[in-house]
């Protein structure tokens, strides 16, 4: 499921379109039935993320990527993280009556996941060169998560036509389930 120069083009310029408020920047996004499945392929784009975390895990001095439990445990968090917001909101938009929301609302909230989890390498990666302190890179992490929460709630707030309380706790739930399912499939393996 490998999406073309060209989507990655448009659902990145949707994305920083959300982020400098423009109008119209949801047009960007591919969300039709192609587009929904192409989003999917999105999750390549975090390859430097998964790579920064084994890196990470395994506290920097070993190469990431070993076939054991540990390799194991964070691609299964991140397999889990991709899948766990979709699976979720099939039920909750057809209990709101918001089944039409159901393609976009995933196709973003794809977009702005692979986004933001590309944006919360670049800490770690300055951690592991040692250019920055753990505090530093913790401080810059919860920064990025903030825009990222930020990013995914106004996008709620436009495809679901939620006010911004209401956007911001659905953004929450599914931050909140996506780090739930990754931490227990974490911890289970």
């Amino acid at each position: 499921m490998f999406v073309s120069a060209d989507e990655v083009t448009r659902s990145l310029r949707g994305t920083a379109g959300l982020i400098g408020r423009r109008p119209g920047a949801l047009t960007h996004f591919d969300v039709s039935e192609r587009g929904f499945w192409r989003s999917f392929g999105a999750v390549w784009l975090t390859a430097p993320a998964v790579t920064v975390a084994l890196a990470l895990e395994r506290g920097g001095g070993c190469a990431p990527f070993q076939l054991d439990h540990v390799t194991v445990a964070v691609l299964a968090g991140w397999a889990a993280g991709f899948l766990a917001v979709p699976l979720a909101m099939v039920a909750v938009l057809r209990r709101l009556g918001r089944t039409r929301a159901y393609v976009p609302f995933v196709v973003v909230t794809n977009w702005c996941l692979a986004t933001g989890l590309a944006a919360l390498a670049l800490p770690g990666c300055l951690l592991l060169l040692d250019l920055a302190t753990p505090g530093l890179a913790a401080l810059d992490a919860g920064a990025f998560l903030v825009v990222v929460l930020w990013l995914h709630a106004r996008a709620v707030r436009a495809i679901l036509g939620l006010s911004g309380p209401v956007a911001a706790l659905v953004t929450l739930a599914c931050f909140g389930l996506i780090a739930g399912v990754a931490g227990g499939v974490h911890t289970l393996v």
